[in-house]
């Protein structure tokens, strides 16, 4: 009987046994990316996309990297395209499969090029897809409204993408790195974007997946920024089963709150999960069978590596103390095994780092809502600092209960140990970030805002086995205020804001917890920080607010942005009689715009440091070549 591996073919998938044919022995120990082999996990998808994928429906397909190109023939016969180009870059290896597939509609058309080293976008569109007036014509409403100076929408084209892992530690372009490159041209509509912003489906590492899509702010890299500065749409169509660590970070009430707000939107929209779709519960971590003597309420929280080694050190211990002839003894027996059991040194250990971990998860649940009540007081001192009848007086007893709490917040941190908190500042970045208008309708993470829960995807129905990858659907904003402010300025000077916009993401990546006002004093070193929220209103969001010595005499004047919608919400605005403090509040917790904000009144105040001078003094790595400083003046 021959050994059964990931790659022994399954009968259930006729197309496993043609791609074990497909594949050399030479080749299968170092294929890192499997392909979809299940016809149902495919109708499953576009049943959840299809409201998204014909609403408005492309005229013409561009699949890079299509594989087995199964999913890729059933997005063709959902869409029916006039044009269907497959780029192949290991035509060698799937040529037997997609000849079949080409040869069966003529709509089809195979080329085979390395897809990382193409540069010039726009022309392989113009050659590829020609006589196309959205996806090919001249002049500057190529990529934007001539009428309205912002990028547009091109519905005519959707892009369908596998993009490889990456084979060895020298190569670094991963999936997700494509991808932020994909919303990178997005932005300054080049690319594959020369014609209007397209439509992407795209399959990804479930790695990957979660740096375009970031669960937590602490995940926001540049990928995942990027995607939220372009993206109307962005979401998990489908996935393989998530051990849902994260959820370490962001906190389990906040993660089921939200996870009950996607649900209630799957009902409202009148979603169908398919029988075997729905994604399993998450494991939850074992309660200490043994208190101790300072007991803490269970705090809820995924399963972790950790507490599976816990629990198979309690229960094999457990065995050991509890044998059969002990089961019939008398009750002093018993006694004595329980005894027997409290003294037991590696039960006792186990114990204690079960009982320490959750003290540290109560810590940090309870600080964490001590700090989401110490902004909600904040925002209510904006709304009443608003009253053209408030006075210093009024509002004293406000800022006195606000100036109790952040004395009983700092009393709270001083009494816990650095790893009890270490993990605080991402909590209280993730609910900000979620909750920022009281709801998760309006969350910065497009995670937060998905429309459904992604499709469980077995691990069959991907082949070869264990080499799992989700597929991602993203729509792009046409709309977006960020873009339509950026777009504002001549194309001679957009340059600058977008590489600041470039260093910050990159920083982010290496100093997760760099605040605002540390953001500020590198870009803007001799302006105040309220006049900086001034220019920028919608940092007030989560600055630390008070009343100012000479509240009385100060206008009452609320400043909002140009486009904001009347009437002005003084939380998120600019009020003249109040002062700001930004050294709490972390650049990850800000919305995508209000960095885009921030990198366009840069570029208003004539500063004269570089890209990369300023991603070193915010202590980034980026080089001058990758920052591209060489190609413009500085």
């Amino acid at each position: 009987m021959s050994r059964v591996n990931r790659w022994t073919p399954l009968s259930q998938f006729p197309l496993t046994k043609k791609l074990h044919e497909c594949f050399p022995t030479s080749a299968k120990k170092t294929v890192a990316k499997s392909e979809i082999v299940s016809e149902t996990l495919c109708d499953d998808v576009l049943q959840r996309l299809s409201p998204f994928l014909l609403r408005n429906k492309p005229v013409d397909i561009l699949d890079l990297w299509p594989g087995a190109g199964l999913l890729s023939s059933k997005v063709h016969d959902l869409v029916r395209p006039r044009r269907h180009v497959l780029i192949e870059p290991e035509i060698k290896t799937f040529r037997p499969v997609l000849e079949s597939l080409v040869k069966s509609r003529n709509a089809y058309s195979l080329l085979s090029m390395d897809i990382k080293l193409v540069e010039d976008w726009k022309q392989l569109l113009a050659t590829c897809l020609p006589d196309d007036p959205d996806t090919h014509s001249d002049g500057y409403a190529d990529a934007q409204d001539a009428q309205s100076n912002h990028p547009r929408a091109n519905h005519s084209l959707l892009v369908l993408a596998s993009p490889p892992p990456s084979v060895s530690k020298k190569d670094h372009f991963t999936p997700a790195r494509w991808c932020a490159m994909f919303m990178d041209t997005c932005m300054r509509a080049t690319g594959l974007h020369s014609y209007g912003q397209v439509r992407l489906l795209v399959s990804l590492p479930p790695a990957d997946s979660q740096a375009v899509l970031a669960r937590t702010t602490s995940e926001r890299k540049r990928p995942a920024l990027l995607t939220e500065s372009v993206a109307r749409h962005a979401f998990e169509v489908a996935a393989p089963s998530d051990p849902s660590l994260w959820i370490t970070f962001k906190g389990w009430d906040l993660v089921a709150a939200n996870a009950a707000r996607v649900a209630q939107r799957t009902i409202e929209q009148g979603i169908i999960i398919p029988a075997g779709r729905e994604l399993p519960p998450v494991a939850m971590a074992p309660d200490s069978p043994d208190p101790g003597r300072m007991a803490y309420p269970y705090v809820p929280r995924p399963r972790t590596p950790l507490h599976d080694r816990l629990l198979n050190v309690l229960d094999s211990e457990e065995e050991r103390i509890q044998s059969p002839q002990e089961d019939s003894q008398t009750q002093t027996s018993k006694k004595r095994t329980t005894k027997k059991a409290i003294k037991n040194p590696k039960r006792l250990r186990a114990c204690i780092v079960l009982n320490q971990e959750n003290r540290h998860a109560y810590a940090r649940q309870e600080l964490s809502k001590q700090h989401a009540t110490l902004d909600e007081l904040t925002r209510l001192l904006s709304c009443a600092a608003a009253d053209p009848h408030a006075t210093a007086t009024t509002l004293q007893p406000l800022q006195d209960r606000i100036d109790a709490l952040r004395r009983a917040i700092a009393d709270e941190y001083a009494q816990h140990h650095y790893e009890a908190t270490k993990q605080l500042p991402i909590a209280i970045d993730d609910h900000r970030a979620a909750m920022h208008s009281g709801n998760f309708d309006n969350a910065y993470l497009p995670w937060d805002r998905r429309p459904f829960e992604p499709l469980l995807i077995h691990p069959d129905e991907q082949y070869p086995r264990d080499v799992g990858r989700a597929l991602v659907y993203f729509e792009p904003d046409d709309q977006s205020t960020a873009l339509r402010q950026l777009h504002r300025l001549p194309p001679d000077e957009r340059e600058h804001p977008v590489r600041l916009f470039q260093a910050l993401s990159l920083a982010l990546g290496s100093r997760g917890n760099l605040t605002v006002a540390e953001l500020l004093q590198a870009v803007f070193p001799r302006r105040s920080v309220n006049d900086l929220v001034r220019a920028v209103p919608s940092l007030a969001t989560f600055a630390a607010k008070s009343l100012p010595v000479d509240f009385d005499v100060r206008p009452k004047t609320v400043h909002g942005a140009p486009d904001q919608p009347q009437p002005l919400d003084p939380a998120v605005c600019y009020q003249e009689n109040l002062d700001y403090d930004l050294t709490d509040v972390r650049v990850r917790s800000l919305s995508a715009a209000t960095l885009l904000d921030i990198c366009l009144e840069y570029q208003r105040s004539g500063q004269k440091v570089s890209v990369t001078q300023l991603n070193r003094m915010l202590g980034g790595t980026l080089t001058s070549f990758r920052s591209g400083g060489y190609l413009i003046d500085t």
